[in-house]
């Protein structure tokens, strides 16, 4: 046995498997690929929903007190 069962490519190097195709066409049954798109999505979410991550209130600018005027 001279060849190794692991290819970098992630294919079978046993002639009795079926070629399961490249990682990109793979990669939308692993869990791992959903949880880092919910996760996205959530901080995607987060930043527009936040009025671009702003999170002090937007309601009437604070007026300034007039200056004391010493008499």
């Amino acid at each position: 046995m001279t060849g190794s069962k692991h290819n970098l490519e992630g294919n079978s190097g046993d002639r009795g498997e079926s070629n399961p195709g490249p990682y990109w066409k793979r990669m939308h049954r692993d869990w791992r690929f959903w949880v880092g798109a919910v996760f996205m999505f959530a901080a995607l979410a987060v930043y527009v929903l936040s009025g671009d991550l702003a999170w002090v209130p937007r309601g009437h600018p604070r007026q300034s007190l007039p200056a004391a005027t010493g008499n």
